[in-house]
């Protein structure tokens, strides 16, 4: 079947008729719209958690549900606090007051750990009680304080996590409480941004500047990206619709060439948040740059092409009702297509598991189909308005204007030139496939992010500390019956573990009932560092529990459940590699399965998150890109009415994406969960200008019969809006350079 372009062309130029006719009543329900949907905007909520990530029945959100049922919230915040000594009454009050006001000011707070109320076992003639390192009155003078720093290091565990070597660092940690799934209800923002927030504003406190604290955990670092980008993303978007703007008016020279791109662009984003906002959609505001981005670009292509012909015709003419038709006439459909092949584009996002990334395609491809509503009616209402002038002198003299003469020299060199062109092609693309095959996976921040950015050299300079840490995951070990967690060799294999883990790489610590039992033997053996062990009988470890749940302890409840057929091992990273992680997991999970048969076992927590987003999303971009590459192809060859100029048609949009990914490979850009969507959506803009070319060029040669009559007015047409359209979107993205963010896109 093929389609008669021609008569397409004369619908469109029909149709446009009837919007001019109703323009004021156009004008008039889209400012209403705009009003409305403004409004809505304003409720749109947004939710950074990783478990929302996942769609519903992902198995990693079943084990990460499991685990805080029995463990509490895997997420935490850590606070590193850093004193010429620690141990003085100075410091020892300061830690105390920050303390207690983390304590009263925390939301969703579980406890908070530190030198002050961390507990400390002693033994005693009725079996064992827990006390404060720090009493009640801190002392002043240097015996009392110096029986303070002698707990402090007495503990092998405390001298592992809880105090630095020299004295000068101490570690406070804030457990939180699982985050309610139904916090919409109550909150306007995400728990974990709400504990981000609290802990910001605590230590930045002057009161606490003798400490140096500096913060880390995913609720602090969530909420600190989101400050960043929040200002980042502001100023660049700004900077972005300045040089816009610029350009649009050097390029154009035209008032309403200016205005009504931007008016669309900025309109069609409203809408779309608004329809969020009135669903009820928690999204990540993050991910919204896309639509932004995405929403600007086709808003400005779509009026450029529009307005191009347009103002030739007017310059021709002097008529502005026909200019207005005419130009419809001849972008309308090839508008319309574009629209459609970049929507099938972002909409095979839907084949990626990862509901952040389907959020992503909808909301684009949602902003590409308003884009378009907005342009084919708004843009001739407005264009409309004004008087008709007499045709400009320089076009009635030369038929064309300086830059449409430069363009149809240009298709002479091209058409003169053909075999070396397409062997240049080859061989520029072969370099681009050896560096496509040098791209890896990853979600360092350092590499995509870089250590300019405050949150992150602060993270990365806290976990270069003794005690610090990058990040952290846990294992979580279920076996079939109550109690096996008491027994010797569970224990003493959960021991092995540990000590195999912490050879890793990656590790710097782990955690685990282990140490809690340990320190009870040797408390309720006269504190003999030599019975800083595993008990060897069942009955032994079970009244060392006996003990300790008496005397009041409840640090165990984070290691171990209440029915001991569950044990957590928490494994805490001083550095990330995407690789090197993966592995490591694999390891654990390996090792854990032979040294518990039987029992179920599953890594959990914002890491193995991150790592299977990327597997997720890896994996889907391809099957992605292959989607959005067929469904393309296929209409651009049903479109077209011929196979061969279907498949022609794709040798330009498949070459931006071999540019990123050769470019990404050999500068060593990672790919992550941001960077590994470019292709798709690279793929639905390239071929906009692909598919104004081709039919243009149809068309052009159904009027004329010649071939290279037909290209050349091509390119001294449909070249003019593209050269416009390349040189504005490229300006408006370089703006991103002057972002101190490493690949800022």
């Amino acid at each position: 079947m093929k389609i008669n372009l021609l008569k397409i062309n004369a619908w469109f130029q029909k149709a446009s008729n009837g919007i001019i006719k109703y323009r004021w009543m156009n004008l008039g329900i889209f400012l209403l719209v705009i009003i409305v949907f403004t409004y809505g905007a304003s409720l749109i909520k947004v939710d950074v958690s990783n478990e929302n990530s996942f769609l519903p029945n992902d198995p990693i959100n079943r084990d990460t549900d499991e685990f805080k049922e029995v463990f509490g919230n895997d997420q935490y915040v850590g606070i590193l606090v850093e004193s010429e000594d620690l141990f003085t009454n100075r410091s020892l009050t300061l830690i105390r007051e920050i303390t207690r006001e983390l304590e009263d000011s925390i939301p969703f707070l579980d406890r908070v750990t530190s030198l002050d109320n961390i507990e400390y076992t002693v033994g005693t003639e009725y079996g064992m009680s827990i006390e404060s390192i720090v009493p009640g009155v801190i002392p002043v003078d240097e015996i009392g304080l110096q029986k303070i720093r002698q707990k402090a290091f007495a503990k092998e565990n405390f001298r592992k996590r809880l105090v630095s070597r020299d004295g000068r660092q101490t570690w406070i940690m804030v457990k939180l409480l699982p985050f309610p799934k139904d916090w919409q209800d109550k909150y306007e923002t995400y728990p974990q941004l709400m504990v981000g927030e609290a802990v910001a504003r605590i230590i930045a406190g002057e009161k606490y500047s003798d400490l140096h604290l500096r913060a880390v955990g995913m609720p602090y670092l969530s909420y600190e990206k989101r400050e960043f980008f929040e200002k980042e993303s502001g100023r660049v978007m700004g900077l972005a619709l300045l040089m816009a703007v610029l350009v649009l008016v050097v390029a154009l020279r035209s008032f309403k060439g200016v205005v009504i791109p931007l008016i669309t662009a900025v309109s069609s984003i409203i809408i779309v948040n608004g329809i969020i906002g009135f669903s009820g959609m928690a999204i990540d505001n993050m991910v919204m740059t896309f639509p932004v981005l995405i929403g600007l670009a086709v808003a400005l292509a779509y009026s450029i092409h529009i307005y191009s012909f347009y103002k030739r015709e007017f310059l021709k003419t002097g008529r502005r009702k026909r200019a207005v038709m005419h130009s419809i006439g001849e972008m309308g459909w090839p508008v319309f297509f574009t629209a459609m092949t970049t929507i099938c584009a972002l909409l095979s996002f839907l084949f990626i598991p990862i509901r952040t990334v389907r959020f992503i395609g909808l909301t684009t491809a949602g902003v590409v189909a308003v884009t378009y509503l907005v342009i084919i009616i708004l843009t001739p209402s407005l264009l409309s308005f004004g008087r008709n002038r007499q045709p400009h002198p320089s076009y009635e003299k030369n038929g064309k204007t300086i830059l449409e003469g430069k363009l149809e020299l240009l298709s002479d060199w091209v058409l003169r030139h053909p075999r070396g062109i397409l062997v240049s092609y080859v061989l520029v693309s072969l370099v681009l496939v050896i560096g496509t095959t040098r791209v890896t996976a990853d979600t360092d921040p350092r590499k995509s992010i870089g250590l300019k950015i405050p949150y992150v050299n602060n993270l990365f300079e806290v976990c270069q500390t003794e005690l610090g840490s990058l990040y952290s995951y846990d294992l979580a070990i279920t076996f079939d019956e109550p109690g096996i967690a008491k027994d010797p060799q569970v224990l003493h294999n959960l021991d092995l573990l540990a000590s195999e883990v912490e050879n890793y790489p990656l590790t710097k610590r782990t955690n685990s009932i282990v140490a809690v039992i340990k320190d009870m033997n040797q408390v309720m053996n006269e504190d003999n560092p030599e019975y800083y062990t595993l008990p060897e009988s069942r009955e032994m470890i079970a009244q060392l529990f006996l003990l300790y749940e008496n005397a009041g302890g409840t640090e165990a409840e984070y290691w171990v459940d209440y029915d001991y057929q569950r044990l957590r091992l928490q494994v805490q990273l001083d550095d990330f590699a995407a690789r090197e992680a993966r592995n490591e997991y694999n390891l654990i999970t390996e090792r854990a399965e032979e040294l518990f048969p039987g029992a179920r076992i599953a890594v959990v927590g914002t890491m193995p998150q991150f790592m299977k987003m990327i597997e997720y999303v890896t994996r889907g971009q391809i099957i992605s890109f292959m989607i959005a590459f067929v469904i393309i192809a296929g209409i651009m060859m049903l479109v077209f009415g011929n196979v061969k100029t279907g498949l022609i048609g794709l040798i330009p949009n498949i070459t931006p994406a071999l540019v990123i990914g050769g470019l990404m490979g050999f500068l060593g850009i990672p790919l992550d969960s941001s960077t590994v969507i470019i292709m798709p959506m690279i793929l639905g803009l390239a071929v906009d200008d692909t598919i104004h070319f081709i039919n243009h060029a149809k068309v052009e040669f159904l009027r004329t019969g010649r071939y290279r009559v037909s290209l050349k007015r091509t390119f001294s047409t449909v070249g003019v809006a593209l050269l416009f359209t390349t040189i504005i979107l490229s300006a408006n993205f370089l703006t991103y350079m002057t972002s101190i963010v490493k690949f800022y896109f």
